[in-house]
Formats: C-alpha cells, structure tokens, sequence
C-alpha cells in the first residue's frame, strides 16, 4: 500500500510518498504460494515533462497507465486533462454487466500539485477514482498551512494534528530554511506511520517547489 503526503502554502509545495510497495507473487499451478513480494524502490511520484506539475500515485498499477502520457505533457492544463480522462474512461457506465459484478471496489487516489505563474499561486489538485467512483478537489494555497494525504497509511496519520504542526514550524522559522524544515517534519511522519502500517514503507522521495524555484525538483533521502 501507500502513504503520499503533501505540504501546501503560499511560498511552496512539497510532495512526498513511500517507495515501498507489496505484491502477490503469481500463482504457478503445482506449486505452493509464495506470499508476498516486497520492493522498496518503488516509483510513486511523477512529474510533467516542464516540471511544472508533480504527482503522487496511491492504487493498483494496472489502475494508472495514464502515467506515461502524463510524464510526457508539456504544461499544466495538459497533464491535469490526462489525469480525468483517465479517471473517465475507468467507469464502467458502458459495462453494466461487469459493474455489477464488481464488488467492494479498490479506490485509486492521486494527489497532484502546481504553481500558476499567471496568479503567482500554488494550487494541489486530489483525485479518487474506480469503476463506480470519480472525483477531483482542487485547493488554493493561503497563508495557512494545508495538508493533504492519500493511500492506506493516512488511517495512521492525525491530519488535523500535523496541520497545526507545520504551522508552528512555519511560523517560528525563517522562509529560507523552511523547505529543509518541513521534509525533515514529514520524514518523521513517515517513519511513524510506516511503524502502524508495515505495507508502508518508512523511507520517502519528496517533489519540491518554491517560489525561488517553482519547478519540482525531486529530493531523495536517506533511500
């Protein structure tokens, strides 16, 4: 499974999710399972050919083949479309036999992130989709601090808590040294949350923007 968490303010966007993802091995007739394959470099976060729009990715694989289009989209507007396209073709209103035979539906979640030069503002768009379901929140960043998270590890993670938590560290630092702040904050969350959900892994790769710099930039510690 998967933990994405994203820091959203007026002066930056950071993304983060897991590596660690959990598989059934293929099943082999006459031979016993396997149980489970683990990887621990598992590529969660995307990012737009401009850099300009990063992503996180919590579902089923064989659920996001929009992935490589999206990597390859020149602007915002572009690799947000790809993303609802996406999300549209994946309903199974033209099926209605399948559909009826679908039961408790997995929900595939994403999380994606942006700076509109034209308005000088951060935005993070998140997204669920399935067979029965399609939504998409977009969000504006304000002095305020938001947080957002997707996939199985945010059961683990006490939202309302973590907002008030980055706040203070925004709030008691300097802008220059923020970001550095702020991705040490959410290593730590992970850390935790991976300690409650073992299909969540505890090291993260983070996607970072800021107003200096606002294409996302990809940050890896400690993998």
């Amino acid at each position: 499974m998967t933990f994405i968490l994203n820091i959203l303010h007026k002066d930056m966007s950071i993304l983060a999710a897991d590596t660690k993802a959990v598989a059934d091995w293929p099943t082999i007739s006459g031979f016993p399972a396997r149980g489970k394959a683990v990887v621990h470099n598992q590529k969660k976060i995307s990012m737009n050919e401009s850099g300009q729009l990063a992503i996180g990715v919590a579902g089923f694989s064989e659920h996001n083949s929009y992935i490589r289009e999206f990597e390859k989209s020149e602007n915002i507007s572009e690799g947000l479309s790809i993303i609802r396209e996406h999300m549209e073709r994946f309903l199974l209103v033209d099926n209605i036999a399948s559909l009826i035979k679908t039961a408790s539906p997995f929900v595939n979640e994403c999380i994606a992130s942006f700076y509109d030069k034209s308005t000088h503002t951060y935005f993070t768009n998140e997204f669920e989709f399935n067979e029965f379901r399609n939504k998409t929140y977009l969000h504006r960043a304000s002095d305020g601090v938001k947080l957002f998270c997707a996939g199985s590890g945010r059961n683990h993670f006490d939202l309302e808590s973590g907002v008030k938590e980055v706040q203070s560290l925004v709030a008691s630092n300097d802008i220059s040294c923020l970001q550095e702040i702020c991705i040490a904050w959410m290593e730590n969350i992970f850390n935790m949350v991976s300690s409650k959900d073992e299909s969540c892994g505890s090291e993260a790769i983070f996607a970072v923007s800021s107003r200096t710099n606002n294409e996302f930039k990809l940050i890896e510690r400690g993998c």
